[in-house]
């Protein structure tokens, strides 16, 4: 197993599609949901390995999620998706420390591969724009 993640994004396709490819790539998906306070909460219930999330929602966005979650474990590793290209939205995302930060659109292997390097480097712990 390459590890336990959650996948949190407004878009039920995107959830569908994450999940499938990633338990495809011995992943274990441990929780899905669609806003930031969902992934806070499902972060406390399971300490998945990976946290996989989408920015731009609607109540709780991802900035509440990643917020909240780096108060539960400021180690977690939170992957964030985003296609805001608001450098205010983008210097509060890097200030609250994810592993790393993708654009969209990306290719789902691309973030499998990430995840797998992510996880063969435990000590892994900078921002990485790209």
């Amino acid at each position: 197993m390459n590890g336990s993640v959650i996948i949190i994004d407004d878009d039920e396709d995107i959830l569908e599609l994450l999940s499938e490819y990633l338990l495809l790539e011995d992943f274990d998906v441990v929780g899905r949901g669609t806003d930031g306070l969902m992934a806070v909460n499902l972060y406390a219930e399971h300490k998945p390995d990976f946290v996989i999330m989408d920015i731009a929602m609607p109540a709780y966005d991802g900035i509440y999620g990643l917020e909240n979650i780096k108060k539960i474990d400021q180690n977690a590793i939170v992957i964030i998706l985003t296609g805001n290209s608001d450098k205010a939205v983008t210097q509060k995302i890097i200030q609250l420390n994810p592993a790393m930060i993708l654009e969209k659109p990306y290719p789902v292997e691309k973030l499998v591969s990430v995840l797998k390097s992510i996880k063969t480097q435990p000590q892994y712990n900078q921002t990485v724009r790209t």
